[in-house]
Order: C-alpha cells, then structure tokens, then sequence
C-alpha cells in the first residue's frame, strides 16, 4: 500500500471512521486535455505546463481533487515528523558526545547534519514527485485544428526527455562580456559605432533596441555579432577574439529549439559583413525565420499590430541579405518575396513604417528583380545567350531602369550615413544592370575560331554594361562620400566592387570586335581606382574582404599594365598568358585564360575560371582570411 495511502487510513482511523472512502481517480491531466478528451504530457518534472499547452501557447492549470488535497496534508505531516524524530535522534548524540568530550571532527559532522535536517524542515504545500527517467518518443494525433491547416499542425511530437536541456534563461544570460571575452567598456564603444553608423546602412536591424544593456538582455549571440562587426570597423585587435567567440556560439546553436528573432538578426548582421562564413550564416538565418514563422505576418500587411509589423520586417531583411549571398555566390536564394500574394509596398502603408522601412522596401522590390535575372540567365553559366532571351533581357532592363525612377528621389540626407540611401540607389541600379548585362558577353568554353563578334542586337547590352561598371569605378574615384561609405557597407558591396574591375580589365584584354574601346582610358581609370581604395584600406582591419580585394587589384592591373606598348594598349598580354615573353617575361599561365571567351558573373567574381599561379593572386572570398 502507498504511503500515501496509509496516512489517509490512520487519518479515518483517528476519528473513528474505518469505512473504506470511495477514492475518485487522481488528477493528473490538465484543464485544457480533459476538455479536449487527448492524452496530457507533462514537462520533465511531471508538473505544468503540458506539452500540448505550451506548443499553443495557452494556460496549463490541473485541478486537484479533494482526496488528494488530504493525502497530501496528511503525508507532509507524516514527512514532517518524520524529520523531527531524526532531529531529535541528532541531538541526542551530540549530548553524548558532548558529555564524554567526544572527537571534535564527529562533533562537526554532526552538527552539520543536525543544520541540513533543520533547513529541510521548510514548510511545503506539494511535493513533486519523482522526476521520469525518460519518455517515449510519442506522436499525439490533435483534432482541435481545422482541416485546412499545415499538414504538421495536427500531430504533437513527444520527445524523449533530454537531462542536458537548457535552462530557458541560461543562454541569454551569458555573453562574451560574462565570459571575460572583451571587457565592458570595448563592448560599448563596439556597440556604439555599430548603432550610430553600420546599422543604417542596413536599414535599421536593431531597431527595436537603442543600448547595450537591451541587446545584452535580449540574445547573447546578437551581443556578440554587434561587437565583432564594430571591432571589424573599428580596427581593433579584439576582433579576433569577438570573431571566435561568434562563431562558437552560433555553432553551438545550431540545434537549438530556444532560439528567438534577435539570434535571426545576429546571424543576418554576421552574414553581412563576416564574408568568409556569410553563407553558412545566412542558411542558418533562413531556416529560423521559417521556423519562427515570419513569413506568416506578410499576407496581413498593411500591419496593425506592432508585432507583426516586426515579424515581416525582419522577414524582409533575411530576403535582402539571402539574395545578396544569391548573387554573390551564384547559389539559388533561400528565401521567396511573396509579392505575388501580397506586393511589398503594402508594408509601406502601416502606421509603424518609417524611411529606414521605405529603403528596406526599395531593395526588396530591386532584388525581386535581380532574382529574375538570376533564374532566367545564370543557371548555366557555360550556356550561350540564346537569341529567345533577348526580349526578356530587355523586359528586365526596362524593369530595373523604372526602379530607379521610382526610388531615385523619395530619399534624402540621413543624419547618420549622409546622402546615402540617394547614392545607394544608383549603387544598386548599376550592380544590377552590370549583371544583367553582362551575360551578354557569355560564350561556351573552349577556343573558338577567328575573331569573336557579339550578334548586332546585344552590342547596345554590351555598352549598357561597359557603361554600369565604368559608373561604378568611377564613383569611387570622383565621389568622396561614397569613398567614406567603403568602410562600413556589407561586403556584397566590395565584392560587386571587384566584379566590375575584373570585368572592365577583361575587355582590355580580349574583347569582341565589334564594339569599341578605350583600353588605355580604362586602365588609367582602373589605376585610379586602385590607388584610392589602397589609401582607403591602409585605416581597415587586414581581416576586411576590401583590404584582400585590393590587394589582388594591384597584381593584377601592374600585369596588365606591364603589357601595353608604348600608345597603352593592352596587345601583348595575351601573348604572355599562353606563355610567350610579350613584354612580361616568365613562364605563362593556363590558356584557358585567353581562349575561354568570356565568363559569367558569378566566375568574374570569385576568378574561379583563371589559374594565377605564376601571377600569386590572392582574391579568394571562399577562402577563410588569415589573422
């Protein structure tokens, strides 16, 4: 018999009363499960709230019977006494060792296990009971939900219990600060130049935390995100050690189900500016956000509530951040724009927007665009550019040029980053219409007979590309606002900065024959460029992807620079790279070089296609950089 039970028996017994009570069934199913009729499965503990209740979010109560309201009174007591009688036991010994002057260790000892009785004889109302070893792995059918809902909706996953679960507040509460990674005072000026300055580039993602303090409160992987990024900028020596501890942390957060909408905001802003893990980062920022369901709050935009209004727009900044990685690495995107259902500028309607939301939606709609570009043309970068895909590589042009239009003069001086979300416009449109563009120029592999002529009708496609990477060169020599945004915008911008020197250099080396250029004006201008962004990376931190960039540009254009005769053109380059002397001496470098006619974006990007050997390139955004 229970003990339980027998408390409940001497307790009839005192008053008399040796008729057996009809005992009803205990309670151990909450409110919620019995009204439903379902099976109810409480936490390791045995105690509220369920599994089923704590999925929906709703108040888990067990109400208890009156019976075990007695059993419980009676047990206490018998515990209590229980515990006085061993008491009492303790202080007898003590008399007697004591009286014959025992040993005084024994004495200690006894002491201290008179003190833990006496701590142990604190009131309690209930006692737990026992902890479950472990629990079955159980599906519970749920026919609460409707039928037209997500096929997983309707069935409760019951794991088994995990004893190295963590605390629900343990993850937060320790940061790289508590750790000793950095000290308080270079998180602040950390965190400080992040939220003055790096996070309007981006729109504002800290926008609903204006202090350490919150962030720190919030998430410990979006403390440690912000402080890495701000010693990036900052140049100082505590990146690595920010760097380390980041990507500890968001490694060992891979699997873990307490998770919250800062982490997805940590790992966006990582995925930004830290180019050597931004892919693995933003896979892990994408599968959260389909796990904390953010893409469910899109259909109900205009928003009127603040909630959900941050859902969406988070949402939004991991598309940005995906379809930058997209066309960066020439990967599919991750996430979808759901414009179809309902179109961005709905967001815009909502009483919460504010102009940082106005340039969040101005990249949503350009990369729904440059998405396009990306399924229709860059699947096979080996293919050439059929002539059936003309019209829509004019459709797509129009599109981005009506972008422009309509962005163009709905921004004007930020208080923070200056005329940048104007000059950020014209960034974007030339970044996009270079990659549309310059699939013009595809051409299969392998040497091709004769002189390389573009078909009459992709010459102006050609000039618009020519015109868009020479744009953005020379936005870095004449502008020195944008020369002081280098420093801070996400590396997308660096690595778009590359793709259009690459692409220029290239046409001075082989180009098609039927347009013209001007290869010596363009290597003067390259020079330039060159010369300006190695003054500006001379004040970064050699871990930023520009400094690498950089210094890849120099070998190269001093190569090709080698190679021109004395009226500047590049004629005996070629020549060079399939190993005949032509000027630059040494041993030559792959064909392939030469004879591969052209190359996508994606390849101009990373130079995958070129074998560097002999020149000792070092641009590999692949390629983690060394401290």
């Amino acid at each position: 018999m229970e003990p339980a039970s027998e408390a409940a028996r001497a307790l009839r017994e005192s008053f008399g009363d040796r008729k057996p009570i009809d005992i009803s069934r205990k309670i151990t199913a909450c409110v919620a499960c019995r009204k439903q009729k379902v099976k109810c499965f409480m936490g390791n503990d045995g105690s509220p709230p369920c599994t089923r209740c704590k999925k929906r979010g709703i108040s888990c109560t067990v109400n208890r019977s009156l019976q075990m309201l007695l059993e419980n009174d009676v047990s206490w007591k018998s515990t209590v006494e229980k515990k006085l009688q061993a008491l009492e036991d303790s202080v007898g010994k003590l008399n007697q060792l004591a009286a014959v002057g025992g040993e005084h260790s024994r004495l200690l000892t006894s002491l201290d296990t008179a003190s833990t009785q006496l701590n142990a004889l604190a009131p309690t109302t209930d006692q737990a009971p026992p902890q479950r070893s472990e629990q079955a792995w159980e599906v519970v059918m749920d026919l609460n939900q409707g039928p037209g809902v997500v096929p997983a909706s309707v069935v409760s996953e019951v794991p088994a219990a995990r004893g190295d679960a963590i605390a629900p507040n343990q993850r937060q509460s320790v940061d790289l600060i508590d750790q000793g990674v950095i000290s308080l005072t270079d998180a602040q000026e950390f965190f400080d130049l992040y939220y003055r300055r790096l996070d309007h580039f981006l729109y504002r993602i800290l926008a609903e935390h204006d202090s350490l303090a919150s962030v720190r409160k919030s998430s410990s992987l979006l403390t440690a995100a912000v402080c890495t990024v701000g010693a990036l900028h900052q140049s100082s020596s505590q990146y690595q050690p920010c760097y380390q501890h980041f990507v500890q942390l968001a490694s060992s957060q891979m699997f873990s189900k307490k998770n919250n909408h800062d982490d997805v905001r940590a790992l966006c802003i990582g995925a930004f500016w830290l180019s050597d893990i931004s892919w693995s980062l933003l896979g892990q920022a994408a599968r959260l956000a389909g796990e904390l369901n953010l893409h469910r709050c899109i259909p109900k935009a205009p928003h009127t509530k603040k909630a959900c209004f941050l859902r969406t727009r988070l949402y939004y900044l991991v598309y940005i951040c995906d379809h930058h990685l997209s066309i960066v690495y020439g990967r599919p995107p991750l996430t979808r724009d759901f414009g179809a259902i309902t179109p961005p500028s709905e967001f815009l309607k909502s009483s919460f927007a504010t102009e940082d939301d106005t340039r969040l939606i101005s990249q949503v709609e350009i990369w729904i665009i440059n998405t396009r570009v990306f399924d229709q043309f860059s699947l096979d970068p080996s293919a050439h550019l059929s002539d059936r895909l003309i019209p829509q590589l004019r459709r797509l042009g129009i599109a981005l040029d009506t972008w422009r239009a309509d962005w163009y003069e709905k921004f004007q001086a930020n208080l923070h980053v200056g005329n940048y979300p104007r000059k950020g416009v014209d960034l974007h449109y030339h970044f996009a219409k270079l990659f549309l563009c310059s699939h013009v120029f595809r051409r299969p592999s392998g040497p091709l007979e004769g002189s390389t002529m573009l078909e009459p009708e992709l010459i102006e496609f050609s000039n618009t590309a020519i015109s868009s990477a020479t744009s953005i060169v020379q936005a870095i020599i004449k502008d020195e606002e944008i020369q002081s945004y280098l420093h801070g915008l996400p590396a997308y911008f660096d690595t778009m900065i590359a793709f259009a020197f690459v692409f220029l250099l290239k046409l001075t080396i082989k180009y098609p024959g039927n347009i013209w250029i001007d290869k010596a004006g363009i290597l003067d201008m390259l020079d330039q460029a060159v010369s300006i962004l190695e003054s500006l990376t001379t004040k970064m931190h050699p871990r930023h992807l520009l400094t690498s960039i950089v210094s890849s540009m120099r070998k190269l254009l001093d190569r090709s620079m080698q190679s021109t005769d004395e009226e500047g053109n590049a004629v005996a380059l070629n020549s060079m790279l399939v190993g005949g002397g032509g000027g630059g001496g040494g041993a030559g470098v792959d064909a392939s070089f030469a004879e591969n006619e052209w190359f996508s974006p994606t390849d101009a990007m990373f130079l995958e296609q070129y074998d560097f050997a002999d020149f000792n390139f070092d641009i590999d955004f692949d390629a983690t950089p060394n401290a």
